[in-house]
């Protein structure tokens, strides 16, 4: 007899560490759901801001409005006249409403409340957008005006 055979045997290999590619099926599955999401989300978010366009455009409106008024190029009256059709066609297109085009006096300023949550168009000094804009020499205080226009349009949200 040679020797003892367990004494050729040689020590137990183990077999090389798992590659971490290609990942398993359920790794696969999870990127496509996490794909899914963020192009969902990126969708909604674009819709949104494409829908509040048109109260971004009357933010500059508004905006260019008053510096021309400041700067001399329009009077006050102007600048009322043209913030109320601005406000209208803003008002129309966000809400696909086409009777905010048809009001006027107190149930415009009511309308104009109750979007900005405020009183200042039927009992404040921007109640000037009603019928008092039409009498011969209106008062009309630009800067007050301006804020109140301002945070009407914060709050439309088509």
């Amino acid at each position: 007899m040679e020797g003892d055979p367990l004494q050729q045997l040689r020590d137990v290999h183990l077999p090389p560490d798992p590659s971490w590619w290609p990942p398993a099926i359920g790794w696969w599955l999870l990127a496509l759901l996490i794909l899914l999401a963020l192009g969902w989300t990126c969708q909604q978010l674009f819709q949104a801001y494409k829908k509040r366009a048109p109260s971004r455009a009357a933010r500059a409106q508004l905006t260019d409005l008053y510096h021309r008024y400041q700067a001399g190029e329009i009077s006050a009256i102007e600048y009322l006249h043209n913030s109320n059709e601005l406000l209208k066609r803003l008002m129309v297109r966000a809400y696909q409403q086409t009777s905010y085009a048809r009001l006027s006096g107190d149930a415009w300023l009511r309308v104009l409340d109750e979007i900005s949550g405020t009183s200042k168009f039927t009992s404040g000094s921007a109640d000037v957008l009603g019928n008092v804009r039409f009498s011969a020499e209106p008062e009309v205080d630009v800067e007050q005006l301006h804020s109140a226009l301002q945070q009407v349009l914060k709050k439309v949200k088509p």
